[in-house]
């Protein structure tokens, strides 16, 4: 399944919204499509930057320890390309007229595009997204219902399950997720090439020894081919046929299933251990810069106050806080 790789589930949804009318928000008049834009305006973004940093606001995803990245976009009108490519030499001829418009493709009302990548709980991704959403839904709820309370049918989401039905009802299939964590080649299962050649193979030598044994009856050896029992194989040709027909059917299958198997997850790539590896290298950047000009004699004792410190396989903590750029590290200024 496209939706599911590398142990994340890439979510893609499009949501409609109901543009119609005017409503109130905030004190002031406005299109709801206009009030969902300053929703997401005034949404706090993760502390990325010195500049977020100052403003203290954390993105409310930062609440939830699955999720990777999430990004909304509004989209009012397909873009428009230009007209449809055509040969210059046939429009002369066939007298078209290069003004007269096109059809034009065009959506009834504004969509809300939703995507997120976020960490399994099952490798299979059984439950999911479903009980990722209701996860999130507790999470933040305030922030959801401000974001999508302008969408059809949304006045229907009371509850986690129900925000879940809904999301999972404007799903659309993710058809080229991104991943960046592999750093090295992973260790994939080759198809088998003896495996694909088995079935089509044993047609095509089907399909040899009846062209071999008419060669010999159209040359006069004819007896050659009764020597080796061909002369009343008359099933033989089209056996290899079916043969050869069957086997490249079922190789083509056989290599699509192939290619739609989730590619394997990278090593610690899941975010609560991405954090604390954050957290680890800066605590130890800071550590060996420490160490310097320091009696070497004392390094192995620093060293394992410092593994007691930052309990490397402990991903509760000390770690990372989720949404931030930087770890906060013992003796830092408040």
């Amino acid at each position: 399944m496209a939706n599911i790789d590398v142990s994340t589930y890439f979510f893609t949804a499009a949501v409609p919204v109901c543009n119609e009318g005017i409503v109130e928000h905030g004190g002031i008049k406005s299109s709801p499509i206009h009030v969902v834009r300053e929703v997401l305006e005034t949404l706090p973004t993760a502390l990325q930057s010195h500049a977020t940093q100052k403003i203290g606001l954390n993105s409310p995803f930062s609440r939830n320890l699955r999720t990777h990245f999430t990004r909304f976009a509004i989209l009012d009108q397909p873009y428009f390309n230009g007209r449809d490519h055509s040969d210059a030499l046939v429009n002369i001829v066939a007298g078209t007229d290069l003004l007269d418009p096109q059809p034009v493709d065009q959506i009834p009302c504004p969509y809300l595009f939703w995507t997120i990548d976020f960490d399994l709980l099952d490798p299979s991704g059984t439950g999911e997204p479903r009980r990722y959403f209701e996860e999130l839904w507790g999470q933040m709820e305030p922030e959801l219902r401000s974001i999508f309370q302008y969408c059809y049918g949304f006045d229907k989401v009371t509850d986690p399950a129900a925000f879940a039905t809904y999301m999972i009802g404007c799903q659309i299939e993710t058809t080229m997720p991104f991943h960046d964590y592999w750093y090295v080649p992973p260790k994939l299962r080759a198809i088998s090439i003896p495996g694909l050649a088995l079935i089509p193979g044993a047609g095509a030598l089907m399909l040899l020894a009846s062209l071999v044994a008419a060669i010999l009856r159209w040359t006069g050896w004819a007896w050659a081919a009764g020597f080796a029992g061909w002369s009343g194989w008359s099933w033989l040709p089209w056996a290899g046929l079916a043969l050869l027909i069957l086997g490249l059917v079922i190789d083509y299958y056989w290599v699509l299933w192939k290619g739609r198997q989730p590619y394997p997850a990278a090593p610690g790539s899941d975010l609560r251990n991405v954090l604390k590896g954050l957290y680890l290298q800066q605590a130890f950047t800071r550590f060996a810069m420490e160490q310097q000009r320091r009696d070497p004699a004392t390094w192995g004792a620093a060293f394992r106050t410092f593994l007691t410190a930052t309990r490397p396989a402990d991903l509760d903590g000390p770690t990372q806080p989720a949404g931030v750029i930087r770890s906060k590290l013992p003796g830092d200024a408040a």
